[in-house]
């Protein structure tokens, strides 16, 4: 098997601003894996928290290229590297391989059903409460919307209250990317409850998953960073939240 990788730097259209950063571009690394005359493509980025930028990446292909070229398979990929962008390149590309070689989509090969339209969220980056809004209308065809919030209770929930006076109708969820203690979200939940808010995704720091316990949040609540593997998803189920 024949491994060659890049870099590509991928613009944003407009800068996405979340919890304590706010990025212009996306760095992806582009594993591509050749075999017998078939070649499969997997593309993906690293996690910004944990520093697996694109020069990270690429080390980590580069050092494990002895053993993909020998022809190792994908449960063979999930011993060899832990979960981050580097693993994830190569798996889609392993994907991306075993398909093209089978000449089945992917899909058949995982043992799934054919894919089907599903409703996703579209993502409005923290900014003023006014442009958030904006953005919300300007979606107009969005039967679910994301806001990213930044961990200050008033400012977000000037945020949540533009947004959902500007769309009465839509589902609506907030991302605080580990921005927010115990302290901050209670000041916050009487508006994200005023607004109908449906879901919280990764409030706290990852590392500081038992400050959930006993927290009062009739809103449930969902893990982000706090699950990079499936050795993580074990010990989250155990999380009691107060409903009341």
């Amino acid at each position: 098997m024949q491994l060659d990788f890049s870099r590509e730097l991928i613009p944003l259209s407009a800068p996405f601003t979340i919890t304590g950063y706010t990025f212009t571009d996306v760095a992806v690394v582009v594993a591509r894996l050749g075999d017998r005359g078939a070649r499969g493509e997997g593309e993906a980025a690293g996690v910004y928290y944990f520093n697996d930028d694109a020069d990270h990446m690429c080390g980590a292909i580069e050092a494990v290229r002895r053993e993909i070229e020998a022809g190792l398979d994908r449960e063979a990929l999930r011993r060899l590297l832990p979960p981050g962008g580097a693993r994830n390149a190569l798996d889609c590309a392993l994907w991306d391989l075993e398909a093209k070689r089978a000449g089945q989509p992917a899909w058949r090969l995982a043992g799934l059903e054919p894919p089907k339209p599903l409703t996703t969220t579209f993502t409005i980056p923290a900014n003023d409460p006014g442009t958030m809004a904006a953005k919300a209308v300007e979606y107009a065809q969005a039967r679910s919307l994301k806001l990213k919030l930044t961990g200050d209770p008033v400012l977000d929930a000037e945020r949540v209250r533009a947004v959902r006076k500007a769309r009465s109708d839509t589902w609506l969820g907030v991302d605080a990317n580990q921005g927010f203690d115990a302290n901050s979200l209670e000041a916050l939940m009487p508006a994200l409850v005023a607004c109908k808010v449906k879901m919280v995704e990764q409030p706290f720091a990852r590392g500081r998953e038992a400050e959930l316990e006993g927290f009062r949040c009739p809103i449930p609540i969902a893990a982000d960073e706090s699950v990079q593997g499936l050795a993580d998803i074990e010990p989250m189920g155990g999380r009691r939240t107060c409903r009341a």
